[in-house]
């Protein structure tokens, strides 16, 4: 890819925030020359759309630049490596970018074509997973062969017939749902019989009556008899040093609607929920991740996982840590990229005949498995964008396919309280909610931060909530352009962190002259005593954002004080002592 300074900044943003390297990036010092990178160079080249490996920052200490000495040989150095280290032989676009007048090089790492994988470190072939690389297992250097052979046989795992099964197996009352469901939708099929509509469908096998593993999966009483490894593993991830590795860790099991009610089930139990008012100022509890898109991540996990015998023993895993939710699924992408996933031409069923019953599927709140419109993706991103949270995060190695929300923008019930005293009267979006939030937390943002940590696509988007929080009084820009960032104006972070300041009798002062802001002499002439934000917006007859906004810049001029901390419904306003 070609970096330009917007992604340079992102991508240190994104290590920071992490505080590691991930997938698809390998963080190198670089200072004492280049280090041997075939394993990485080997993972690299294994996967659909390659990595990138950054040379001169340092990992240890939270990513700081510490430069390259010398591009040209770094780049030379790590061509040969590819070149000679590691077979098939990879291509590596280079770019240095310059971050605080310091060298970084960027390599980019092409990944091989299908045809040409694996490519072998010393006889070995390696993968990525997390911020590491390991060796591909015989299993999965058998699912890359059997991927070479897709396009010219197209093999219907889905359709492979499994022995020892009938259709009694399946479940009487999915079976009838889904038969109901094909004869109205399908003029050809409205008057056939049962067992034509579910050969058509792919339920049972062709000729003969044994069920495809799509019947077993999607209808059958418990497909598990037969395929143990088609259910979910689910754990809460603990912090290292919490004495136990996992909490509530089950092993779901049942027919593929019992398998996404169950996920979605333990998901909602052990994330929070949060209190959110609509347009009408009503309030209605909300979970922190939003339904929509949990359950569209998980019935895609369900429905286009690999189910060729070389997956067997391997599960769908969903975990949950303190920062994300991170769903697994064996194998990886059939005839599309992660780039291309939930664009209008971005679709690929991985198993064709299991994604059609789907359709005809639903879950125990009447609504289906899936829709069926190849929108699945983009339902996860607006979803998680109207919450005000990151976009989805996808990663492709080729034998495993990995779905990652983060739960940085989930607003705590302290916060919303904060909010409503704050802010509950100001026309604010759940973008611009969620932003002020982070600013009480004593974060300064720049509309790169927005732009990755909510999934806003462009940058004029990002400037326009940010300053839209400035236009309110809320929040204050500093910096000139190309360095702009915003923080909570005021400078009042949370109430633990504010010293409260006890009022004394004193005598009424004259207003200052110097009033800073074009409605500071109103403000400062309704401050003939202490007085809480409501009653000054009562005496001058502004508004709560033109008051708060004049506030603000009142007290980083040191002509007004505050009395109590931001947030609590007592806290007033005074004329500052030094104007006595």
């Amino acid at each position: 890819m070609s970096w330009d300074d917007e992604d340079v900044r992102q991508l240190l943003d994104t290590l920071r925030s992490r505080n590691s390297d991930y997938t698809e990036v390998e963080v190198k010092r670089a200072r004492d020359g280049i280090p041997h990178l075939g394993e990485t160079l080997s993972a690299f080249g294994n996967m659909p759309s390659g990595g990138t490996i950054v040379l001169g920052l340092d990992e240890a200490n939270g990513f700081a630049v510490t430069g390259v000495p010398d591009s040209s040989a770094a780049e030379q150095a790590i061509a040969s490596q590819a070149r000679q280290s590691v077979e098939p032989p990879l291509h590596v676009d280079f770019q240095t970018a310059f971050v605080d007048g310091r060298p970084i090089l960027l390599a980019d790492v092409q990944g091989l074509p299908l045809a040409d994988r694996p490519c072998s470190y010393r006889g070995r072939a390696y993968l990525r997973q997390a911020d590491g690389d390991y060796e591909l297992s015989p299993q999965e250097l058998q699912q890359l062969e059997r991927a070479k052979l897709i396009g010219a046989e197209h093999p219907r795992d889905d359709l492979r017939a499994i022995e020892g099964s009938g259709i009694d197996d399946l479940d009487p009352d999915l079976r009838a749902a889904f038969v109901s469901g094909v004869r109205s939708s399908s003029p050809r099929l409205a008057t056939a019989d049962d067992q034509s509509i579910l050969r058509a469908k792919g339920v049972i096998e062709p000729r003969g009556g044994r069920l495809t593993f799509a019947g077993l999966a999607a209808l059958s009483r418990y497909p598990q008899q037969f395929a143990p490894s088609y259910a979910i593993t689910a754990a809460v991830q603990l912090p290292r040093g919490s004495g136990a590795r996992t909490r509530d860790l089950v092993h779901l099991d049942g027919p593929l609607p019992d398998l996404l009610d169950q996920a979605i089930d333990w998901v909602r139990r052990n994330t929070s929920t949060r209190i959110r008012y609509d347009d009408r100022g009503h309030a209605r509890d909300e979970n922190e991740l939003p339904a929509r898109a949990v359950r569209e991540l998980i019935a895609n996990a369900l429905v286009h996982r690999d189910m060729s015998p070389l997956t067997e023993g391997k599960r769908i895993e969903i975990r949950l840590t303190d920062d994300d939710l991170i769903i697994t699924s064996p194998g990886g992408l059939r005839g599309i990229t992660v780039r291309q996933l939930g664009d209008l031409l971005g679709k690929a069923a991985v198993n064709q005949y299991l994604y059609e019953i789907a359709k005809f599927t639903r879950i125990r709140d009447g609504a289906r498995v899936i829709e069926g419109e190849g929108g699945g993706i983009r339902e996860v991103r607006e979803a998680l964008h109207a919450a005000g949270m990151s976009p989805p995060v996808f990663h492709d190695t080729g034998v495993m396919f990995v779905a990652r929300i983060s739960r940085h923008a989930f607003i705590n019930a302290d916060d919303l309280a904060w909010l409503a005293e704050t802010a509950s009267d100001l026309p604010l979006s759940d973008l611009q909610r969620a932003l002020l939030v982070r600013l009480r937390h004593g974060e300064e943002l720049t509309d790169s931060d927005v732009r990755r940590r909510f999934g806003v696509v462009d940058r004029e988007t990002a400037q326009i909530a940010l300053q839209t929080l400035v236009d309110n009084g809320v929040a204050v820009r500093h910096g000139s352009r190309g360095g702009t960032r915003y923080r909570l104006a005021g400078a009042s972070l949370l109430p633990e962190e504010v010293s409260i300041i006890v009022d004394e009798p004193k005598l009424t002062p004259d207003p200052p002259r110097n009033a800073v802001t074009k409605h500071g002499e109103a403000v400062l002439a309704a401050l003939d005593a202490p007085r809480q934000l409501g009653e000054v917006v009562q005496a001058t007859g502004l508004t709560a954002g033109q008051v708060r906004f004049a506030l603000s810049r009142l007290i980083d001029a040191g002509s007004v004080r505050m009395l109590g901390a931001q947030g609590q419904r007592d806290t007033r306003y005074a004329i500052a002592d030094e104007h006595i």
